[in-house]
């Protein structure tokens, strides 16, 4: 039996050992078994007709196309290990590697939010801290001024006696 593997929301994977139903690349109306398929727009003078076998491409723009290894071979999305059995048609191995990369992505984003958090915890606690070592300071400072104050008071009180004294 074949395993499918299902990626949830939260990271995780649902496993079924029911086939998946088929899922087709094309739409309906071009994956027909016959060889032609007419479509007749509106206007009678133009006509539009798909065959498979005469499909021609644009150019080709090589940074965009796939890397393969020959005509026939899948897609390979990196070195990651697949996991669980795939499909024999070679896109569960382009599948598996996709969900893979998928779980490893959202890892990456846990751990970012993970250090993010701490991140910002860590910089709270650098601001507490300097907060705290600005008002001490600033305590420090009112407690000289203070001090030099009622020491000049001190002063001024006796230069003011020695002066009644003295006349």
């Amino acid at each position: 039996t074949l395993h499918y593997l299902m990626a949830t929301s939260n990271g995780g994977f649902l496993q079924s050992d029911q086939p998946a139903p088929p899922q087709t690349l094309l739409p309906p109306w071009l994956s027909s078994s016959t060889g032609t398929t007419t479509v007749r727009p509106s206007s009678p003078s133009v006509a539009l007709s798909l065959s498979h076998s005469t499909a021609t491409t644009g150019p080709v723009i090589p940074w965009l196309q796939p890397e393969r290894g020959g005509r026939n071979n899948p897609i390979h999305l990196g070195s990651l290990p697949s996991f669980g059995a795939a499909p024999a048609n070679g896109n569960g191995v382009v599948i598996s590697e996709l969900l893979e990369s998928c779980r490893e992505l959202e890892e990456g984003h846990h751990a970012l939010a993970a250090h993010k958090k701490e991140a910002a915890w860590r910089l709270k606690r650098v601001e507490l801290q300097l907060e705290s070592e600005k008002a001490s300071r600033r305590r420090e400072k009112m407690e000289e001024i203070e001090l030099k104050v009622s020491a000049l008071r001190e002063e001024q009180k006796a230069t003011l006696e020695r002066i009644e004294v003295e006349y």
